[in-house]
């Protein structure tokens, strides 16, 4: 497996690879109800993350996953992008319901240069 840069900070702009992209995005297409989360560290993505929900009666049901009608992947990679740029420390998460990708959040971290101190000064 050739290890690849995902994300790469470059004047404020991200850079994904690709086939990246695709084989995350069918990640999230398998998902019925669930998120999908990239994890960033120095404008890197090191972890991806995949939280499926299940109600009972859904459990024994072979046709759940994403519906394709109201998918849109050029669409999705443009968002997913455009969350990921300038993220140093977050996540990008996508929120999946009755298999319809219903919202795309960016949560942002912001680290402290000396670790030991918060804003008030204490430790964190």
């Amino acid at each position: 497996m050739r290890k690849m840069s995902v994300v790469v900070r470059r004047n404020n702009t991200a850079v994904v690879d690709n086939s990246f992209l695709e084989a995350f995005l069918k990640l999230v297409r398998r998902t019925f109800h669930g998120q999908v989360i990239l994890v960033t560290q120095n404008y890197r993505v090191v972890q991806v993350e995949c939280r499926e929900n299940f109600n009972p009666e859904e459990v024994l049901r072979d046709d759940i996953g994403l519906d394709l009608e109201s998918f849109k992947p050029k669409a999705v990679k443009e968002k997913i992008v455009q969350a990921l740029r300038g993220l140093e420390f977050g996540q990008v998460v996508l929120i999946v319901k009755k298999g319809r990708l219903v919202q795309i959040e960016r949560h942002s971290k912001e680290r402290f240069a000396d670790p030991q101190q918060g804003l008030a000064g204490d430790g964190i």
